[in-house]
């Protein structure tokens, strides 16, 4: 398990959220082993004067000792920021390293995706339950074929409805691009009461205005917040 934030704001982000995100993967209050140490990843879009940008970031270093994330939180200036950060906690050592940390992209006919994942999810429910990647990357591939040819709001749906028996939580950020739609950014929440190995508030979900984020970012951030109706998916939007 890990923790996750996702945002869509204007001008920059809240310095406060951030370093409460930080001090949630160094010292998780809800999770037992106590830290998320296995490297960190950002995926977000920053429009400025009508012009998009991207910046993608991923570190097998824990996030609160790399030196990097305040350098490129830095750069989140603009107009509008839209983006997901994710911190790890690796289910099996064979699956740590850079190319198994989140955010993941992929390159659909008409998006350019970005996803992280909070939870773990039994490989039989998958067609391919040997294929050498994490499960939240097989959860990300059933994910992007059901984009083809669904909303995403229906893709996810679906997939909680598949996947929800086999998993211990499907929480979970989607990033989406494209020239035309600009950045749009997704959090589903759904957890499994039945599979679950921790306290039941580390799989819980808050928002706080434009800001979606795990339970220990809520902890540490000290302010009222809004619970998240489990099994919804939400649009996050500064419009």
């Amino acid at each position: 398990m890990c923790r996750l934030l996702a945002f869509d704001v204007k001008e920059k982000l809240d310095e406060e959220i951030v370093n409460a995100f930080v001090k949630a993967a160094k010292n998780d209050i809800y999770f037992k082993y106590v830290s998320h140490s296995h490297g960190w990843g950002i995926a977000a879009i920053i429009e400025k004067n009508g012009k998009y940008r991207v910046l993608y970031y991923r570190s097998i270093e824990p996030i609160y000792e790399d030196e990097m994330f305040y350098q490129l939180v830095s750069l989140l200036k603009g107009d509008r920021i839209t983006g997901i950060v994710h911190a790890r906690k690796a289910g099996k050592e064979f699956l740590i390293g850079l190319r198994h940390n989140h955010p993941y992209h992929l390159k659909t006919r008409t998006h350019d995706l970005y996803f992280a994942h909070n939870g773990s999810i039994n490989r039989k429910a998958f067609s391919q339950p040997d294929y050498p990647s994490t499960d939240s990357y097989l959860f990300f591939l059933e994910l992007s074929k059901l984009l083809e040819n669904m909303s995403v709001e229906s893709a996810y749906s679906q997939l909680i409805t598949q996947l929800g028996k086999y998993s211990s939580s499907l929480n979970s950020a989607l990033l989406t691009f494209n020239d035309v739609e600009g950045p749009q950014v997704y959090f589903a929440y759904y957890y499994n009461k039945e599979r679950i190995k921790e306290i039941e508030e580390y799989y819980k979900i808050y928002r706080y205005e434009n800001y979606v984020f795990s339970s220990t970012v809520a902890y540490y951030l000290g302010r009222k917040v809004e619970s998240v109706e489990l099994g919804s998916v939400i649009r996050i939007s500064s419009d």
